[in-house]
């Protein structure tokens, strides 16, 4: 599915979170989900980890990036504004 398309069938409503995230990866986006512990999320793809050195699961050290203008009051906004942005 296109980039668009996910945007568009996102902000209708017919695609859920966990879909768009999924599809967002397999088009080699690397969104992350953060929360402030202070009621704001935001989703963003910056950020720094180490190179995981085995094909495997394993803990990983990750650096993620994010903005003042990309936290939001919910999930949903955030996700909104990290598809406006691509």
């Amino acid at each position: 599915m296109k980039l668009k398309k996910i945007k568009k069938r996102f902000k209708s409503g017919k695609l859920n979170f966990e879909k768009t995230m999924e599809l967002l990866s397999k088009k080699g986006f690397s969104p992350s989900l953060v929360h402030d512990d202070n009621g704001h999320w935001a989703i963003s793809g910056d950020g720094i980890q180490n190179i995981p050195t085995e094909n495997k699961t394993q803990d990983v050290s990750l650096t993620v990036f994010v903005e003042l203008k990309k936290w939001k009051k919910t999930i949903k906004k955030a996700m909104l504004h990290y598809l406006n942005e691509k």
